[in-house]
């Protein structure tokens, strides 16, 4: 029965733990608002959309690879992909992007952004709390005795 408790606190509870956390966030994060046309560096146009999900990396749920048309300032147009922030009801529609890091395509405006780090926060303080609840016991009876619990010699006890 430990056996089981102990993959349960050590694989099962941390991996739905990741996932919900996941969930949390994009939720917040794939929220994106057109932007400015007018400054943006790049516009970026959903030509296709692909579904996928329900239990995925980032969580569970549907969520949508769209090949979007990217459009430069220097007047460069390329195809690409992106995951997560826009969805079928956004193809033909312009987004102000930019590119981040590996050259994926982002939108300039994610108004929900701190209220995801913010949920996602609490729920990982909520969840470690949890975790140790459920983790401490599949521990080992020598790695759950505190210092404090251990016999002290009769003599160095404190008179009571």
């Amino acid at each position: 029965m430990t056996a089981l408790h102990r993959v349960f606190a050590f694989l099962l509870v941390p991996f739905l733990g990741y996932l919900l956390g996941a969930t949390i966030f994009n939720f917040f994060w794939d929220k994106a608002e057109p932007g400015d046309l007018k400054n943006a560096d790049m516009i970026a146009v959903a030509q296709s959309c692909e579904r996928k999900g329900p239990v995925a990396l980032r969580g569970f749920g549907y969520y949508y690879d769209c090949r979007i048309e990217r459009r430069f300032k220097s007047g460069t147009v390329n195809t690409s992909i992106v995951t997560g922030w826009l969805d079928p009801s956004d193809i033909g529609k312009q987004y102000a992007a930019h590119t981040m890091r590996r050259a994926q395509s982002a939108p300039d405006e994610r108004p929900h952004i701190f209220v995801g780090w913010l949920c996602t926060f609490v729920f990982a303080v909520l969840f470690l709390i949890l975790w140790a609840k459920i983790a401490v016991p599949a521990f080992p009876e020598r790695f759950r005795k505190m210092p404090e619990d251990l016999e002290q010699p009769e003599q160095s006890k404190p008179p009571s």
